[in-house]
């Protein structure tokens, strides 16, 4: 599998841009948060429940890769995958307690991301791993938390990241 990172500020805004890097320091793709519908947004300040943010993939060329968004805040979530121009629903199963495994069906291949006590997620394909991804904890500088990836390639990467950003970060 080959190597990506990716730095999350800790003051992170809305317009924040987060580039994905591969292990030459290049940057394959970035992260944006797509903001909720206004309804969506007015209701997780109220209630305070679901993700605050779903997030997109950009290219370098500033095209969509792949994209989350829900109906409502933790409720519903649609993933967008631009280059195949699919519009798959992710199902949410409870595991253990805590634990939700994603899971969705893409071109006829069904993917799994599941997250670990530790905080870490686990990318799978039609039961093989793809991709695991976590946070660096004991690399905390300069206010910033490290992702470090672990994928295929550079589309799973991006893949990964989104799911992350949305189910657990």
């Amino acid at each position: 599998m080959q190597i990506y990172s990716y730095s999350i500020p800790e003051l992170d805004s809305y317009y924040t841009s987060i580039p994905i890097y591969n292990k030459d320091y290049q940057v394959i793709s970035i992260l944006k948060k797509n903001r909720h519908r206004i309804l969506t947004q007015l209701s997780h300040m109220l209630l305070r429940y679901g993700m605050p943010y779903c997030y997109n993939a950009f290219s370098m060329n500033n095209h969509p890769i792949y994209k989350i968004d829900c109906v409502f805040t933790g409720v519903r979530y649609t993933l967008y995958s631009c280059s195949t121009m699919d519009k798959v629903s992710i199902t949410q199963n409870r595991v253990q307690l805590i634990e939700k495994v994603q899971s969705f069906m893409l071109n006829g291949d069904v993917y799994q991301f599941e997250k670990d006590y530790t905080y870490s997620g686990t990318l799978t394909l039609n039961g093989e791993k793809i991709a695991v991804i976590r946070n660096l904890n004991s690399t905390n500088t300069n206010l910033t938390n490290r992702i470090h990836i672990e994928a295929i390639d550079d589309d799973i990467a991006s893949l990964i990241a989104i799911m992350y950003q949305t189910f657990v970060y």
